[in-house]
């Protein structure tokens, strides 16, 4: 009988041991699941925040892009506005503003074919207004290229003539951004 007792106290040594290790193991298993869940959504949020950051600098990529195409455009425009303007220098296209002296001082304003317009040399403001009638009237419009020529000599006209018209191109210019203008003195 006593070698019965001694094997039944090894199987309950055994059982409480088995125990331990279920408990143990099961722990473990607990830990894992629980630093597996963590590594994932850790995992995940580095994903998240790199697709965000690809996302931003695609954006500034793509925003750069826009920027450089826009300011090609803008080039390519004001070359082809510059090259239309010179063609049309080429073909005698010019405004040209005179300053004559018959009894009183007048500007003309003509373009290769037609006078446009006169004015007395009384008023700068007349001056500005018969010079953007004139631009008007030679169909030209505020983002063209327009090329023109203050025609004066400078031994019979005054100088506050000359003096009010170059203010009056230079206000002109305040609204016709791509006005320019040319002085010629012919007595020299």
């Amino acid at each position: 009988m006593g070698g019965f007792h001694k094997s039944k106290g090894i199987v309950i040594e055994l059982t409480a041991l088995l125990d331990v290790i279920m408990i143990m193991l099961f722990w473990v298993m607990l830990n894992v699941q629980d630093n597996s869940e963590q590594t994932k959504a850790e995992a995940q949020q580095q994903v998240a925040e790199a697709q965000q950051e690809l996302e931003n600098v695609r954006s500034e990529t793509d925003a750069e892009i826009a920027r450089i195409w826009q300011k090609a455009e803008d080039i390519n425009r004001e070359a082809a506005a510059n090259q239309q303007a010179l063609l049309g220098y080429e073909q005698g296209m010019l405004v040209t503003l005179s300053i004559k002296y018959d009894t009183d001082g007048m500007l003309y304003v003509s373009d290769y074919q037609d006078q446009l317009g006169k004015a007395s040399m009384d008023s700068e403001k007349d001056i500005y207004d018969i010079i953007v009638s004139s631009i008007e009237k030679a169909g030209l419009k505020q983002d063209d290229v327009i090329l023109c020529a203050l025609v004066y000599d400078s031994e019979n006209s005054l100088y506050k003539h000359v003096t009010k018209v170059k203010k009056a191109v230079e206000d002109v210019r305040g609204v016709y951004g791509s006005l320019y203008c040319t002085y010629i003195d012919t007595s020299k």
